[in-house]
């Protein structure tokens, strides 16, 4: 037995004292970092059920946070201590079987180790900026963990702990995002980011005072209820929504309550400065290692440390950056959707009043660079919203509207749409500094590129709108509503479109120059602007289309009412020895049924003859069509009722002067002239080339000489109209030499 055990004993060692001690010391870090851990988890757990700072806590409540967080100091300094002494320990060259125990216990306090760190990472993240409410001794307290937090990364490059993963334990998540030093610049960012929901409300008072002074200077008597909606909207954000702060303050912040304003813009940036400064100058005195060397001078005089001017400068700009930039991101969300009454709940144009009132007014005040890209930031986000919010609102109504059958109102609702998109781009074509002309990097190009693409889409909506709805109107011959849309909501749609404004950058998009960011957006801006220039040229084209359907619909219309009131092919078979006194009663039918509603819609003779002109073709091709017969009598018959035309137009007393005349020149009168005729004239008969007007005869041609070309030359394929003529009456006997020539 005693030969196995000195067998045993050469290979592997006794465990000495030493080993011994030192083992015992890595099982009370250990003990002391559960207890660590046990102590953080509790303390979250209970801040996190108060609901953290923002709940309402009593002076010993205060207190007693207070101490708890000396405790968790004071042991994480007591643990750093502790794994200092025994990592230095452990480091140390020992045999095989203890060197396979020494890395167990590494492993160990790694792993425990870790865990504290992303738990005093939180509770730096949670307690960092509450020095602005609990006071320095926060401060004090914060610095002091950092800088421990600080130690314990450190001890993985030291003693080479640091593995290829950070896993804590097989049934841990991976920690995916890698632990980072505390640093001034992290403590400052935490700060911004916790202060700028606080500031945004403190902004949108120094706002509100603003423009009550705006508002005294700058009253407009014929002003619409633009200053109310900005006031509204600005005030009811005037204090945090629902949530109650403490009743402990610093010094520094006693004369602020929840109530009280702050004067001026300058002064709510000094106050937050102050809170830069009494973090700078507490890092000085506990952790000047996390300022850095170069920031960092000892006074020659009394030996103390001070931060150098240049650094100190450095930090404040950086938190003004990190601050108002937060806030900028802050300020839409709380404007328009946080709060008991958000103005997300309001019509768009709420919305785009202050907009403009905040681009009005940012030119004539001076402030900090920092605040005005925030509130620049609120101006462009207020854009993409309303851009949103009023396209949808717009572009609903008008879609629900074109549904309805028959709806006038249509063309208004596609008329604001398009007005209200070309209104936001034109807004995006200036800036502040420029009125015309700007460059394209300082464009508002990431705003106007959804609103050209939605104002591209509106116009090709509003043409096709337009198409379909006057095929529906002239298919029912409802002129009054087809002319309201081709000569009223076309038009205005037009005009509207007018006064959109798109420079055309494509000289500097040749040069190129620009980030990739602003490449990408002035390429996407040129195509919509293509775009845009298209679906304008074709919503110009669709009137002159509206027009063409009207025609062809007025053709078939025509042809579909002679049919209808057309009287029997005997009818102009009749034989007569006089001359007939008056026009067929279907003529005026005719007229009134098809011309009279157009003329009683539209000023526009350009119209009016080609309607009229279309009229009488289909007249005279229902009469050849059929193969209608006359005598001689029927012949003047047709004759007269071609000649009530005139006098139809010049009895209509809706049909002004101007008009009348333009119509009583329309060539079509002379071609149907010129078949009554045709079929008055006698086998061989020649024509003469020129008439002379004979006094009492109504001028119907467009020239205003005296000798008129004879309507039959108006006439093409005069040969088929001679054919129409009726066969001559047979009689009994044969007819003398003086009469033989006379047709009945």
């Amino acid at each position: 037995m005693s030969r196995n055990i000195i067998t045993i004993t050469k290979w592997v060692p006794l465990e000495n004292e030493e080993n011994k001690i030192l083992f015992q010391e890595c099982n009370e870090t250990k003990m002391l970092a559960i207890n660590l851990l046990n102590l953080l988890g509790q303390f979250f757990n209970e801040f996190r059920f108060r609901n953290g700072w923002k709940s309402y806590h009593t002076t010993s409540e205060n207190e007693l946070i207070l101490e708890k967080l000396e405790i968790i100091s004071e042991m994480a300094e007591s643990l750093r201590q502790n794994l200092y002494r025994v990592f230095d320990k452990l480091n140390i060259s020992r045999p095989i079987i203890t060197k396979i125990k020494v890395k167990l216990w590494k492993d160990i306090l790694w792993k425990t180790k870790l865990k504290i760190s992303y738990f005093l990472q939180q509770l730096i993240h949670e307690i960092a900026f509450l020095f602005v409410h609990y006071g320095e001794k926060m401060l004090v307290l914060t610095f002091k963990i950092s800088d421990v937090y600080n130690h314990y990364l450190h001890m993985d490059f030291k003693y080479k702990l640091k593995f290829g993963a950070t896993i804590c334990s097989n049934t841990c998540p991976y920690l995916m995002y890698p632990l980072r030093k505390i640093s001034i610049t992290k403590l400052l960012q935490i700060l911004a980011q916790n202060r700028a929901e606080l500031c945004c409300h403190k902004l949108i008072d120094c706002l509100l005072d603003t423009y009550k002074s705006y508002e005294i200077y700058e009253d407009d008597a014929s002003s619409d209820n633009s200053s109310l909606e900005i006031y509204r909207a600005i005030t009811k954000h005037m204090s945090p929504p629902v949530t109650e702060f403490q009743d402990f303050t610093t010094k520094a912040e006693e004369s602020v309550t929840e109530i009280d304003n702050f004067a001026n813009m300058e002064e709510l940036v000094k106050y937050e400065e102050q809170n830069v400064l009494d973090l700078l100058e507490t890092a000085i005195r506990i952790a000047p290692t996390m300022l850095g060397d170069d920031s960092v001078k000892k006074s020659k005089a009394s030996g103390e440390l001070k931060i150098s001017v240049k650094a100190k400068t450095k930090v404040l700009d950086y938190y003004q950056q990190i601050l108002w930039g937060e806030v900028g991101n802050f300020l839409e969300h709380i404007i328009l959707w946080w709060g008991a009454l958000p103005l997300a709940e309001r019509p768009p144009h709420s919305s785009q009043h202050l907009r403009e009132w905040i681009t009005q007014f940012l030119p004539t005040i001076e402030i900090p660079n920092f605040i005005l890209s925030a509130l620049i930031n609120l101006a462009d986000s207020l854009g993409m919203y309303i851009t949103s919010t009023s396209w949808d609102q717009h572009f609903r109504l008008a879609l629900v509207a074109s549904k309805a059958p028959l709806n006038i109102e249509t063309g208004r609702t596609f008329n604001d749409l398009l007005q209200n998109l070309v209104l936001l781009s034109n807004q995006c074509e200036t800036t502040s500094d420029w009125i015309l002309g700007a460059p394209l990097d300082e464009l508002p190009l990431v705003e106007q590129i959804p609103i050209l693409h939605r104002l591209d889409h509106s116009i090709h909506t509003t043409r096709l709108w337009a198409i379909n709805e006057t095929k529906r109107f002239a298919n029912n011959w409802d002129v009054e509503k087809f002319f309201t849309i081709t000569h009223c909501d076309i038009v205005n749609c037009l005009a509207q479109l007018n006064h959109l404004k798109m420079n055309d950058h494509s000289a500097d998009i040749e040069k190129g120059g620009f980030s990739a960011h602003v490449n990408v957006c002035v390429n996407m801006r040129a195509k919509l602007r293509s775009e845009v220039s298209i679906n304008h040229e074709k919503l110009k084209m669709a009137q002159q289309q509206c027009i063409d359907t009207l025609a062809s619909v007025c053709r078939m219309i025509s042809l579909a009412n002679l049919q209808m009131i057309f009287p029997e092919n005997n009818y102009y078979k009749k034989h007569n020895y006089e001359k007939p006194a008056k026009a067929s009663g279907y003529v005026a039918k005719y007229l009134d049924e098809i011309l009279t509603p157009v003329l009683a819609a539209t000023q526009d003779y350009n119209i009016a003859n080609m309607i009229l002109k279309i009229m009488c073709e289909c007249w005279l091709d229902h009469i050849y069509i059929n193969k209608v017969r006359f005598s001689h009598y029927g012949a003047y018959q047709l004759l007269t009722d071609f000649a009530s035309i005139g006098t139809w137009l010049v009895n209509c007393p809706i049909v002004t002067p101007h008009m009348r005349k333009e119509m009583l020149r329309n060539e079509v009168l002379r071609r149907c002239e010129g078949v009554g005729k045709l079929l008055l004239r006698c086998p061989g008969e020649q024509l003469r080339m020129n008439e002379k007007i004979r006094p009492g005869e109504t001028e119907s041609p467009k020239s205003d000489n005296t000798e008129l070309m004879p309507p039959e030359m108006y006439v093409p394929n005069q040969e088929q109209w001679l054919e129409l003529r009726a066969h001559k009456r047979k009689t009994l006997f044969k007819c003398t030499l003086c009469c033989a020539n006379v047709n009945y």
